[in-house]
């Protein structure tokens, strides 16, 4: 049942009768309902792990008592309470009442020429009317937005085309005009032929619009509201805006921390102050011809046009601007097309019908472009029968190196040996079956409904690239990072940013990944914690501001190497965003069963993320790729975290620590950022990555070569007993041994397992 009321205002109920259709509105949640297995209140374990995210129109099976039995378009069934449909679906927008008031002052340019407290309305043009002023309304908010977010994030290179400009202008009068005009026309075609669908093509467009901006303050069109004299002033005072700015975001660098305090409020930084005034002054009075022209001059903004009308339009200007034609503000009129254009194309993207030839040429030849993960294993070399299994330390892939624990060996043999193997036959139990994404929702602390099981986190990592990234569309990574995740976003068609964020790898620096955000806008942004292969931690902290910051993009925060982190000392945990990614839509995180639960052969991964992500992500989802032996020896590790895993993981994180520090005893250059089951090796001068892992091999110790990636780097996973691997690269490197000599491990650590 529902209630609504009468004219009376007394409540009376209407019912939810079976085969109606309703909407889902959960008036405590803002995002959506758990639905229950049966129509009783038992707690938690009365939920079917079934999502209903908030105004979603579904079918009424059944009503008992306060419960109603749905079903969503899917096909999935559950219980709900009734006070969680609604008849009738929300309608977004509200109406806010303006307030006005008059001030006058003496001035006598001002309404009746007296002042209160220094505060009027000046006299207009012509007596009763507002001309001459512009009308500031009819120019888009999101246009101006995102020029002042633009001329922030870029502000060194409009510098450097103001900078040109000047200086060849005093060489050659008029340069500028030319120069200005020329460039934007080529950008403007650039971002023309991507179609205006990707961030770059969007950058491209924005940047030809400033440009045309800077063209209205140095242009010699008659505008006669100013002599000449001050039209000189005016262009001597936009390039001294740019070449001798006033301190403030985008010329001064400064690290930002404000952005989680600031939340809702933590925006991109902006310099509205450097937008072009003339150019701006000029847009205005546009829009006040319109406003006479037409009966309806907000019918453009307000209901969108085809941008290819408006593309044609924007050419035809273009070409009067190079005719160097008087008989229209020209440059005036570009500006309009160019705002207007960005304007429909972000409120109205269906309107979108430019052809994006940048991505036909891609599709064409993705085949020559696609990119291969072409990993290097040591397996070969070990499965020779060369080397005794016994004396083998493979230590290239950052896997366990423990055995699993025997409870875990023992589960996988009797799922084979069951019924003489008669499981075998059948497919696993679906989306990694509902007994393990309870377990692994425990474990993280969040519900069934925000985890997917994926065939190692490659496959989360793979889903996630092609849920979010296509042709024109932008990821970024700082670098150095896991390759893989780099071949994922390329073959999806998108463009891959490899982010340097500072000169110190081994540290993260959320201030200048910040900048290079605000320059590249990727829809997606991949980091790793601990990241592979420099330890460094993206806290949740951090994390949080990111997403905060930038709300429209999304943060894949990959934790494979989660329990080998730095405590955080508010949870007595590793550093994790999980709890962010059950409560943001643009955070995600993924995780492995392959490290601390040393199951690599397996391929058991799982993501965490918001109950309505995880229902978007399911698209393109592939249910049965979790074999049913991975299953089952996931779910037997979590329930052995506690008693096999964590003193394993504890006594690794105590082993890299001595490794680090004997190696920097006796010279070598050995980095970590604090995190992970690996540790970095700086190849000192005279030898080379190659040669140095070549000599490890011949003593049977296998290390990663990730020169490739990270210039100068051998990358060495960490064992419980580290001392071979520090005689023999000590020996490799002609070093003497420090005295005594580093002990990595304890004897009850190697007990344990």
């Amino acid at each position: 049942m529902s209630l609504t009321s009468t004219e009376s205002g007394e409540p009376t109920e209407v019912a939810f009768r079976p085969g109606s259709k309703v909407f889902s509105l959960n008036p405590k949640y803002k995002d959506g309902t758990r639905l229950r297995v049966s129509p009783l209140d038992q707690g938690d374990g009365n939920f079917n792990g079934v999502w209903l995210p908030n105004d979603v129109k579904v079918l009424v099976l059944e009503v008992e008592n306060d419960f109603v039995l749905i079903q969503k378009d899917s096909g999935e069934k559950g219980w709900i309470r009734s006070r969680n449909l609604t008849h009738t679906g929300r309608v977004s927008g509200v109406t806010k009442g303006v307030p006005t008031n008059e001030v006058v002052t003496p001035d006598p340019e001002y309404v009746k020429g007296v002042k209160l407290y220094n505060i009027g309305i000046k006299e207009d043009p012509v007596a009763g009317q507002k001309m001459g002023k512009g009308v500031q309304h009819l120019i888009s908010s999101q246009w101006i937005s995102a020029m002042s977010e633009f001329v922030a994030a870029h502000f060194k290179q409009l510098q450097a085309f103001v900078a040109h400009a000047k200086r060849a202008t005093a060489l050659y009068p008029g340069y500028d005009y030319l120069y200005f005009t020329n460039t934007a026309n080529q950008l403007f075609h650039r971002a023309d032929a991507g179609g205006l669908c990707s961030s770059e093509s969007l950058e491209d467009f924005l940047a030809a619009t400033w440009l045309v901006m800077a063209a209205a303050e140095v242009d010699d069109f008659p505008y006669s509201r100013y002599t000449r004299e001050q039209r000189a002033v005016q262009r001597e005072e936009f390039y001294a805006s740019y070449l001798s700015p006033r301190n403030g975001p985008g010329v001064c660098v400064i690290e930002r921390d404000d952005a989680c305090t600031l939340g809702k409020f933590a925006i991109p930084l902006a310099r509205r102050d450097l937008l072009p005034p003339v150019a701006m002054e000029r847009l205005g009075i546009n829009n006040e011809l319109s406003s006479l022209k037409y009966s309806d001059p907000e019918e453009p903004m307000r209901v969108g046009f085809k941008l290819s009308a408006r593309i044609d339009s924007l050419k035809r200007h273009f070409e009067a601007v190079h005719r160097r034609m008087t008989d229209e503000d020209h440059i005036t009129h570009l500006l309009w097309n160019f705002h207007a254009i960005y304007h429909v194309r972000v409120v109205f993207p269906e309107k979108n019908d430019l052809v994006n030839y940048t991505a036909l040429e891609k599709g064409r030849t993705g085949a020559l472009h696609r990119a291969a993960y072409n990993p290097t294993t040591s397996l070969d070399a070990i499965n020779s029968g060369k080397v005794p299994a016994s004396s083998v330390l493979k230590l290239d892939w950052n896997e366990g190196t423990i055995p699993p624990a025997p409870s875990v060996r023992s589960a996988i043999v009797s799922f084979v040996q069951a019924g003489d193997g008669a499981q075998l036959k059948w497919y696993p139990h679906l989306a990694g079956g509902a007994a393990l994404r309870t377990a692994l929702a425990e474990y993280c602390g969040v519900i069934a409904e925000n985890i997917i099981v994926t065939n190692g986190s490659d496959d989360a990592l793979i889903l996630l690239c092609y849920s979010y990234l296509g042709y024109g569309q932008t990821a970024l990574a700082p670098i150095p990072t896991y390759e893989h995740f780099c071949v994922n976003a390329v073959n999806s068609g998108a463009s891959l940013i490899r982010a340097n964020i500072g000169e110190n790898p081994f540290a993260a620096n959320p201030e200048v990944l910040c900048k290079a955000i605000e320059e590249h806008h990727p829809v997606v942004v991949y980091l790793v914690s601990p990241n592979n292969p420099t330890g460094v931690h993206w806290t949740p902290t951090v994390v949080k501001g990111l997403a905060t910051r930038f709300s429209q993009v999304v943060f894949i925060v990959d934790e494979a190497y989660y329990e080998f982190g730095s405590i955080d000392p508010s949870t007595e945990k590793p550093y994790t965003c999980v709890q962010l990614a059950a409560s943001l839509t643009n955070v995600v995180v993924t995780r492995t069963f392959s490290k601390a639960f040393c199951l690599a052969s397996l391929r058991c991964g799982y993501l965490v993320a918001h109950p309505n992500v995880i229902e978007t992500l399911r698209v393109g989802y592939n249910p049965k790729s979790v074999n049913q032996i991975a299953q089952v020896g996931a779910l037997c590790a979590l329930r052995e975290f506690s008693s096999y895993y964590a003193p394993y993981v504890a006594a690794t994180n105590k082993a890299r620590e001595a490794f680090l520090t004997c190696m920097r005893s006796v010279g070598v250059e050995a980095s970590n950022g604090g995190g992970g089951n690996f540790v970095c090796i700086r190849v000192p001068e005279g030898t080379n990555t190659q040669d140095l892992c070549a000599k490890l091999e011949q003593q049977a110790i296998f290390v990663r070569d990730i020169n490739a990636r990270f210039p100068g780097y051998i990358r060495i996973t960490i064992g419980l007993d580290m001392s071979r691997v520090e005689a023999a690269i000590i020996e490799a490197l002609g070093l003497k041994p420090t005295t005594p000599p580093s002990i990595t491990t304890t004897t009850s650590s190697t007990t344990l397992f």
